[in-house]
């Protein structure tokens, strides 16, 4: 009989404070898997304690692949990983438009003009997203030592530092560390190449055309731009390995070789992620450095993550809010390690750490004067942006010079049968 009794005040105890203790969860994030995931659940938990919410991120390898494939998921808002794939979300009716939860003048004063459109379906001219972060791809990196013994020369434009490099390689070799080799998706760093020079080349305009499909890569203005990444690839001497290597060697190569004593080289072209394959016995400044794609313009390519909401509910909109909103992420940004950059352009927070810090700089100059571009191959028809276009820059740059000049208008013109 006491048996019984104990047991049934344990079952009694266990039961209430199982209740007490369980907390229903109130909105549910989805995205990708992040390098600052950690940093980004402090803010989810600061949001949890002024909101008295309870919220749970989850992670998927494709975001966008589960919500199509699980219409019925708990999830509230979703962190999509490019404009395109919320668009396409959006016209699926899975993602709702946040034009009924973030009043247009708040749009107007947090985002480029660019930023909006890009995730406005063309369809029903309803806006699926908000930026919630950026990175950039258009920038330079090098050696400080190595950079330092040739003179810190500063360039104004790529022809200059085209110039510079036919000069340099007279007498000199292997200025550029510039591997692309990336399993099946060889190419894609080309193709960031290809969209700094038409972007800086030929401004806003044409660039949007081209993301657009609006016009071809056989217009002269592209063709112009395939050329300009011939003449740095296929100036003899200048590239460590030559054009034959680029296509064969893996790109995160080019920070440990740039980096390296036995190498000579002092430049590489690559985005925010070579500073994840910088050595880590090397120090930012001290060892190494970058400088943005050499234009008198403003103008960076980048890419970075859309959030998006699948219901109206007040907790959702109130998160979503607290999500985008200018102090949001003043924790995060003051690690020394983060590399949140807010695409909100009235955040301002401090960040700690220099590389980050100077990366925001760069893109807040150019948001505020609408010439920060979404990475192109990204806006275009995946069939084109992650397949044809990386081949073309691939097969351009493999098989050299003579037969790149010759050829290139069947390169261009194969592409374009994909339009």
């Amino acid at each position: 009989m006491v048996n019984r009794q104990f047991l049934l005040i344990f079952l009694f105890v266990t039961v209430a404070f199982s209740f007490f203790a369980y907390q229903p969860i109130d909105v549910v994030i989805a995205g990708p898997q992040m390098t600052d995931l950690e940093k980004f659940e402090i803010e989810l938990k600061s949001i949890e304690d002024s909101t008295g919410l309870k919220i749970k991120y989850e992670t998927y390898s494709d975001i966008e692949t589960y919500l199509i494939e699980n219409s019925n998921s708990d999830v509230d808002i979703a962190i999509i990983p490019n404009p395109q794939g919320v668009t396409n979300l959006g016209e699926r009716g899975i993602i709702l438009s946040i034009d009924q939860i973030v009043p247009k003048e708040t749009m107007e004063s947090f985002y480029s003009k660019h930023l909006q459109e890009i995730t406005t379906s063309n369809n029903s001219n309803k806006n699926y997203g908000a930026f919630f972060r950026l990175f950039p791809n258009s920038l330079i990196w090098y050696s400080v030592e190595k950079y330092e013994a040739i003179g810190s020369p500063k360039f104004n434009s790529y022809n200059e530092l085209l110039e510079f490099t036919t000069n340099y390689s007279i007498e000199n070799k292997d200025l550029w560390c510039l591997d692309i080799e990336s399993g099946a998706s060889t190419g894609w760093i080309a193709t960031n190449w290809l969209e700094d020079l038409i972007l800086n080349d030929y401004g806003v305009e044409i660039y949007d055309q081209w993301s657009k499909q609006e016009i071809l890569s056989s217009e002269k203005s592209i063709l112009n731009s395939l050329n300009n990444i011939g003449k740095l690839v296929f100036t003899e001497n200048a590239v460590y390995g030559s054009n034959k290597r680029i296509v064969r060697k893996e790109f995160r190569n080019n920070y440990k070789n740039l980096l390296s004593e036995e190498v000579d080289c002092i430049f590489s072209w690559g985005g925010h992620y070579a500073s994840f394959y910088m050595p880590e016995n090397k120090q930012f400044k001290t060892d190494y450095d970058f400088f943005k794609f050499p234009s008198p313009l403003n103008s960076i390519v980048g890419i970075g993550d859309v959030l998006t909401v699948l219901n109206y509910d007040k907790d959702t909109k109130l998160v979503f809010d607290k999500l985008i909103d200018e102090s949001f992420g003043e924790n995060w940004m003051s690690n020394a390690d983060s590399s949140y950059i807010p695409a909100n352009i009235q955040n301002i927070n401090y960040i700690a750490n220099p590389i980050t810090s100077k990366e925001r700089d760069l893109i807040i100059k150019s948001l505020k004067d609408n010439s920060f571009r979404y990475d192109a191959s990204e806006l275009m028809e995946r069939k084109i942006g992650a397949d044809a276009l990386w081949v073309a820059l691939k097969n351009y740059i493999d098989i050299g010079r003579e037969r790149a000049y010759r050829e290139i208008e069947d390169i261009t013109e194969e592409l374009d049968s994909n339009f």
